[in-house]
């Protein structure tokens, strides 16, 4: 008889996103230092989140394949502040929301000019597709620093599943490209004809056809979670879907973005995805 396959799909556990102790240690691999982190984005309950993910697969021993999406940014991002400038040159505050019309009014404009096209085709675009809109975060996930590395617990135990199953773990990065958003680990926010790392990606969505169980989990759930879930069910059927398990315990969203979290589980249970806590598995 056949051993069902099991994958677990973790989506950006990286620093920024975790409320990491105060005390907490972080080593550079490069320079061999210890520093504090402070993440520019925690996720209140991430790090409890991430005690929990570890636990899990640390038990699980049939887990055939672990999938990691990595957000990556530059700092110069059009989620970021430096890509916007009002009539005064001043950059706009972390979470303020540009909508397409602030655009037309110049509350906010590029600070390169030669982008206003793109930038009010883009906003134009997310308004009309009902997308999230367009908020400056915090500079998050640089490439490079400290809150781009995957947390140390979820690492640890990655590495420790690597050597009991002579595998190697699959990072996926999204986000690279400054000029759309990536939340979704499949596609950009704003896919652009001139890069395909911003376009549909099908690995996702065949993880979960090639596999029989798919456990997902990662931060935050308000955002990237959801995203990328909503991304990979519009391209599975009903049978696949029901592959699919969120493990509630082992993600959280945005503070602020509570609301937005409970309606895209409500969403997913009622398509079909379960949802279970780590510690009933």
């Amino acid at each position: 008889m056949r051993q069902p396959m099991t994958s677990l799909l973790i989506i950006d556990p990286q620093y920024d996103f975790y409320d990491v102790p105060v005390n907490e240690q972080f080593t550079l691999d490069s320079e061999h230092q210890e520093k504090t982190i402070a993440p520019a984005l925690p996720v209140p309950g991430a790090w409890n989140d991430a005690q929990r993910l570890a636990s899990f697969i640390k038990k699980q021993q049939h887990i055939h394949s672990i999938v990691v999406t990595l957000d990556s940014h530059n700092e110069y991002d059009i989620a970021h502040a430096v890509y916007w400038q009002n009539k005064s040159g001043e950059h706009p505050a972390p979470f303020t929301l540009i909508s397409h019309q602030d655009i037309v009014d110049g509350i906010w404009l590029p600070t390169k000019p030669e982008l206003l096209e793109h930038v009010l085709a883009y906003t134009q675009s997310l308004e009309q597709a009902g997308k999230y809109s367009l908020i400056i975060w915090p500079t998050h996930c640089v490439m490079g620093s400290a809150g781009h590395k995957v947390v140390a617990p979820i690492q640890a135990a990655i590495q420790r599943w690597e050597q009991q199953t002579n595998t190697q773990h699959i990072s996926i990065t999204k986000g690279e490209n400054p000029h759309t958003e990536h939340y979704g680990g499949c596609e950009a926010e704003y896919p652009l004809a001139d890069d395909k790392n911003t376009q549909f990606d099908p690995q996702l969505v065949e993880l979960v056809k090639q596999n029989d169980h798919v456990f997902i989990s990662g931060q935050a759930l308000s955002h990237c979670v959801a995203s990328t879930v909503e991304q990979m069910v519009e391209k599975l059927s009903s049978e696949d879907i029901k592959k699919l398990t969120i493990l509630i315990d082992t993600t959280s969203p945005v503070a602020g973005f509570e609301q937005q979290a409970d309606a895209f589980i409500d969403k997913m249970s009622q398509i079909g995805v379960n949802i279970l806590t780590s510690s009933n598995l």
